[in-house]
């Protein structure tokens, strides 16, 4: 942040969607154990990562294997991301992480097609870089 302003290159949508996660636990060197899927909740996106509600909260450098549930395809996008940041609060009164994850690996036309998606609902609710 410079001068008190977040100074991000994408465009950020808050938007409740559906979110199911898979992590990777390294347990030998070159080898990881993938867990079973998780239901979560998105809450904030960009073309370049996403903030998501989730039961226990992951360490950061956590790689993640993503679903997301967009209203636009009917297919989830999905990518693989490291988890950057957490945060732990409430929501509906139950304690749950919010981790902040950015893409590693996302096919290009629907990171395409989701950031099309997020600048045009930006800017809808009058939205630019680094807000919503």
């Amino acid at each position: 942040m410079a001068n008190g302003k977040q100074d991000r290159q994408f465009f950020r949508l808050d938007i409740a969607i559906p979110v199911r996660y898979r992590f990777a636990k390294k347990v030998a060197e070159g080898k990881y154990k993938v867990s079973p899927p998780f239901k979560a909740l998105g809450d904030n996106f960009s073309g370049n990562g996403a903030a998501i509600k989730v039961g226990k909260p992951l360490p950061e450098k956590t790689l993640i294997y993503l679903e997301l549930y967009f209203p636009f395809r009917k297919e989830p996008v999905l990518a693989t991301a490291e988890v950057i940041r957490k945060q732990e609060m409430m929501y509906k009164d139950k304690p749950v992480a919010l981790i902040m994850v950015r893409y590693l690996v996302i096919e290009p036309a629907a990171q395409d097609q989701m950031t099309g998606f997020i600048i045009s609902r930006g800017r809808a609710a009058g939205a630019g870089p680094g807000q919503g």
